[in-house]
């Protein structure tokens, strides 16, 4: 669909880039894009706090996005696009449609919603609402299922002959219980294939806030300290490893059922997946002959499915979740 003309509020989490991918696309289309964080600020203790009660900072994020709409009301907006929106609460809301009376209003959340204090109290005041999480969906009657996508960064088309390197690939955030997961599926696999060869990659944003996890949550007390990384890898560092790698390992936040963006790269990638996200089943890219769900406390990796070559799967379907189709669903009238 064209945005051609259009002009949109956006507001998103600075995360990994993905911010920026969605405005390219956006800008591609057509429309004219401001862009802002989500949130009053990208300091790691704001963020923690406004994860762990937004009303802690209440004052200061209205002051934020009141300067922002004051900043754009000498503009039109078409549309006003919040991903995630923490820390926006429902009297930022109602400033928002009353500096913007005819714009409309889209939300998508790629964290689950039960994991976002106080949705119940906003989720109604936007013209459409969609979540990456399908339990979402089903407990919000406005909230439609829209899974994640994958950038234009990750289409390239891999060469059939290039060697790979490398038999297992992980290269995510650590939270939750990942790293321990991580370490039972590395431990299977061995027995299947000993000389196996694995890549992981954990990014942590703070090594404060590490050190503090290592304190007070026992999933981060054996994660060593040598072995997180505190710089993201860029995008185009990501896809050069992946199509380095056989099967890439997936596991999902155990508070969540929505796809990872790993998930979704690797339809892309065309590349086998292990994940520990069994609602992957409901998906039209799901075939168990690339795909292998596992048991997070108690993985059983096969043989064959190391061992067994990727199948091919439909372009079409593997368009569907590339980010030009995510936007039109979006923006779709």
């Amino acid at each position: 669909m064209s945005l051609n003309g259009k002009r949109i509020l956006f507001f998103s989490p600075k995360f990994l880039g993905y911010d920026e991918v969605i405005k390219n696309e956006l800008e591609r289309r057509g429309a004219g894009v401001s862009l802002y964080d989500e949130r009053p600020s990208s300091n790691s203790v704001v963020k923690a706090l406004i994860r762990v009660n937004p009303k802690l900072l209440e004052s200061f994020s209205r002051k934020y996005f009141s300067d922002i709409f004051a900043k754009e009301n000498n503009k039109f907006f078409d549309y006003i696009f919040i991903i995630k929106g923490e820390a926006i609460s429902p009297q930022v809301i109602g400033l928002m449609k009353k500096y913007f009376k005819k714009s409309k209003l889209i939300f998508y959340s790629w964290d689950s919603l039960k994991n976002v204090k106080y949705t119940d109290t906003k989720i109604h005041l936007f013209d459409k609402a969609f979540s990456f999480d399908r339990d979402d969906c089903e407990k919000y009657q406005n909230v439609n299922y829209l899974p994640l996508f994958f950038s234009p960064s990750y289409s390239s088309p891999e060469d059939s002959h290039h060697p790979k390197s490398i038999d297992l690939i992980f290269i995510a955030s650590l939270h939750s219980d990942r790293y321990k997961v991580l370490k039972r599926i590395l431990a299977n696999v061995a027995f299947i294939k000993p000389d196996f060869s694995a890549y992981s990659f954990l990014f942590y944003s703070s090594k404060l806030f590490f050190l503090l996890r290592k304190l007070l949550d026992r999933n981060f007390l054996n994660v060593p300290y040598s072995q997180v990384k505190w710089t993201p890898l860029s995008q185009d560092d990501v896809v050069r490893k992946i199509h380095d790698a056989n099967i890439i390992i997936d596991i999902n936040h155990p508070k969540q059922s929505g796809l990872t963006m790993r998930t979704i790269e690797s339809v892309a990638l065309k590349k086998k997946l292990i994940t520990t996200n069994a609602s992957i089943r409901h998906e039209r890219f799901y075939d168990e002959a690339n795909i292998l769900i596992i048991d997070r406390n108690k993985p059983a990796i096969t043989k064959d499915f190391i061992f067994s070559p990727y199948k091919e799967i439909d372009k079409i379907i593997i368009s569907e979740y590339s980010v030009e189709t995510w936007v039109s669903n979006i923006f779709c009238e």
